[in-house]
């Protein structure tokens, strides 16, 4: 399953031209985690269990501006022992426009070492597990 939210671009997520900087993308990309984040641990605390990421990838698609409305579709397109790799794709006026692809592995911040995700994290995780290919 995958969680779609809106998001409203603000002109400082853009340049002279009224184009969002690629910049803002990361910025959109983790504010729509935060109920996620807010599943794995309420408090968002993640003491001592919560995770760290690895690699952010961004592709651009097609240019978006900010005199519309955008959506941003999250996740989970893989789930292993230890690491998750979370998609977001943002649409605007029904077309996509970018791609991101965040690796997060779990993380232990009490022994500052990384660990398998928990249970709780993967029952969690699981729930928006997708596979965008299948659903073509």
């Amino acid at each position: 399953m995958f969680v779609t939210t809106p998001l409203t671009p603000q002109v400082p997520d853009s340049d002279m031209q009224g184009h969002v900087n690629f910049i803002a993308y990361s910025k959109w990309f983790d504010r729509v985690r935060t109920p996620i984040y807010r599943e794995l641990d309420p408090t968002l605390e993640f003491n001592p269990h919560g995770m760290v990421v690895l690699k952010t990838e961004l592709t651009f698609l097609h240019e978006v501006s900010i005199t519309s409305d955008v959506s941003i579709r999250t996740w989970v397109s893989l789930l292993g022992n230890k690491s998750l790799e979370l998609t977001q794709d943002v649409w605007q006026e029904g077309v996509r426009c970018a791609v991101g692809k965040t690796i997060f592995c779990g993380f232990n911040f009490a022994r500052h070492e990384s660990e398998p995700l928990t249970d709780a994290f993967r029952a969690v995780l699981e729930k928006y597990r997708w596979n965008e290919n299948a659903a073509k």
